[in-house]
């Protein structure tokens, strides 16, 4: 048994649910593989933050999905960012730049709810769940063949087009041969929410130190959304750690810009690793998201990356309006996304390093480029970055419509 598709999206998270609906206005026939069974998120839809730039929040209003969140997302008005030990900081406030905010904050299993319930209002889609991914085939009369398998055992399917939305370690990735490039920070990074005597009034503070990033993001509940990096070693410790002295840690990280912290729920931790696609295309196959490039959270541009990848790629399909896969299309692909992708691993990466190097002589550097940031110009081009508007952006991103 086979079933063809012009595109076929191996992988239900947030890029690949995303692609998804954005491809369903185009009248192509989809399949979406998804390794979760119906009436169950995937794990990636968990308690952390996801920070939606200014981009974002346009592209996904227009496609539907910020309609179904079911708590208010929290703005971001004002981002306050400094280094422990090092002179400077930057302040940016989204009025001088006569915008209402910067971006918002989504709990993403908010998020996965809204995504879901705007999946289930697209009849054409055809949803292949609890399904595996097994491999790659040859391509056959212009369709790649996808080995699958499912609780009735394997079965090939087809399409013009397979997307590899399938995370981090991808296997859509791993079928076509494509090496990676990894670093390991060496860090891992805690998220939770807590909740402070103040409640967030759309301020967000991000305080660098030589073990990862410290963060308070404002949330539509009253809470913040906290991210805390820690070095490898410490993680077991940390995790350990009572309420109490959890808190006092995160204190002690951030002083007492939004007040004194009160309360926090459950905290999860995931290892700080880079991992870096060598190529995005192969034969009728294209990598999205975690799969092309799983970056450092500082800045929170992965999601938002991930998307214009999704954006981009349902932009050249209806603007090609012939064969999904050809080659053509894929070289366009990866040329239109390579100045974003360069820049934003870059900006993530680079920062990573240099804000967590302990060295001596750094400080000073440090410090200077935390005042140089100050000035009109360099900070312009910081907000434009944040706010998703880097490289050749997707049509839905600027605020066009569906």
């Amino acid at each position: 048994m086979s079933e063809r598709h012009d595109v076929l999206i191996v992988g239900g998270g947030l890029v690949g649910a995303s692609l998804a609906i954005a491809l369903d206005r185009l009248g192509l026939d989809v399949g979406l593989l998804e390794a979760s069974p119906a009436g169950e998120l995937p794990a990636v839809f968990d308690q952390r933050n996801l920070s939606f730039a200014a981009a974002t929040v346009n592209a996904l209003t227009a496609l539907g999905v910020m309609q179904k969140l079911a708590m208010a997302p929290g703005p971001i008005r004002r981002i306050h960012v400094s280094r422990a030990g090092d002179f400077g900081r930057v302040q940016l406030d989204a009025a001088d730049y006569d915008r209402p905010w910067f971006g918002q904050v989504v709990v993403a299993r908010d998020f996965g709810q809204a995504l879901e319930a705007r999946l289930q209002e697209l009849p054409r889609l055809h949803r292949y769940r609890p399904m595996r991914f097994l491999g790659l085939g040859e391509v056959i009369d212009g369709h790649r063949q996808v080995r699958v398998a499912d609780e009735g055992g394997e079965r090939a399917l087809q399409a013009r087009l397979v997307v590899g939305a399938d995370g981090t370690a991808s296997g859509v990735r791993e079928a076509l041969g494509i090496d990676v490039d990894r670093h390991d920070f060496l860090q891992t990074l805690f998220v939770a929410r807590v909740r402070s005597q103040r409640a967030p009034d759309g301020s967000a503070w991000e305080r660098f130190t030589d073990t990862g990033p410290t963060a308070l993001l404002p949330r539509g509940d009253r809470h913040f959304g906290c991210v805390h990096g820690v070095a490898r070693d410490q993680a077991e410790a940390v995790m350990a750690l009572d309420d109490a002295a959890w808190l006092q840690r995160l204190q002690n990280a951030l002083g007492w810009r939004a007040g004194r912290l009160l309360e926090s729920g459950p905290r999860s931790a995931y290892p700080l690793i880079q991992v870096l696609a060598r190529a995005l295309a192969g034969q009728r196959t294209v990598l999205l998201g975690n799969a092309a490039q799983t970056i450092h959270p500082l800045g929170a541009q992965g999601f938002n990356l991930g998307l214009r990848d999704a954006l981009t790629l349902a932009e050249l399909l209806e603007d090609a309006g012939g064969d999904a896969g050809s080659d053509g299309l894929l070289q366009a692909y990866v040329a239109r996304r390579e100045e974003d992708r360069r820049q934003t691993v870059a900006f993530s990466g680079g920062l990573a390093r240099l804000t967590s190097n302990p060295a001596p002589l750094l400080r000073p550097l440090r410090s200077l480029g935390l005042v140089a940031a100050q000035r009109a110009s360099v900070q312009s081009m910081l907000v434009g970055g944040a706010m998703g508007f880097r490289g050749d952006v997707p049509r839905l991103c600027r605020g066009e419509a569906a």
